[in-house]
């Protein structure tokens, strides 16, 4: 049992890593059968992990013709950003003040290789970088839950990241915003803390929108 769970495990995320990377987007019908032969494996492990990513909104498995993956919606778009912004600023209200040096060095050293990004107009780089500032914060709060839910919605939101770090503006924009984030989290200022989190993911959402 636990060896089918890991090959369901490794499915779907090589599922999910195709759909971020826009790769199904222009193949509206995908057959089990073929998917499993893309990534080497059996049948099973691929149709649990297709049905797992249908109950998370991922795609839609149509009887008799194949996998068709879900695009964001504007009002979906608007429903994962809501939702990030109640969640994220939770979680740093919570964390401030309550961060170690070697946590705050973390999050300094994540910043400083996003300047390098912006440097070599790499959005790709940067996004990761950005995904990797955030999910270190839901760390550092240590519920499982909030990480493996928020992760899923910045999934959801790879494709229009992608497109909206295409101008180094925003890429600066945002990197300056960690910045005073990181800064008010070192020096313990909730308020500052959250307020620049707050400009952060709203400027995000409108920009996206």
């Amino acid at each position: 049992m636990l060896k089918k769970q890991t090959k369901k495990k490794q499915a779907y995320y090589k599922i999910k890593a195709l759909i971020a990377d826009q790769h199904f987007l222009d193949m509206y019908h995908i057959s089990e059968n073929s998917l499993s032969n893309r990534l080497k494996m059996s049948r099973t492990p691929v149709r649990e992990a297709l049905q797992q990513l249908e109950m998370e909104g991922f795609l839609k498995i149509v009887p008799n013709k194949g996998i068709v993956v879900n695009e964001t919606s504007v009002n979906e778009f608007r429903y994962i950003y809501d939702l990030r912004i109640a969640i994220e600023e939770f979680v740093i209200r919570e964390l401030a003040g309550n961060l170690t040096s070697d946590q705050i060095k973390g999050l300094e050293n994540i910043v400083e290789r996003q300047g390098q990004c912006i440097q070599e107009g790499d959005a790709a780089s940067y996004l990761s970088c950005d995904r990797e500032f955030h999910e270190a914060l839901f760390r550092f709060y240590e519920n499982p839950m909030i990480i493996e839910y928020m992760s899923n919605l910045r999934d959801r939101l790879y494709s229009l990241n992608i497109k909206m770090l295409q101008s180094r503006e925003n890429m600066r924009l945002f990197h300056e915003e960690h910045t005073q984030i990181v800064k008010a989290l070192k020096e313990k200022d909730v308020v500052n803390a959250l307020r620049v989190m707050d400009i952060h993911l709203k400027g995000g959402k409108t920009r996206l929108m």
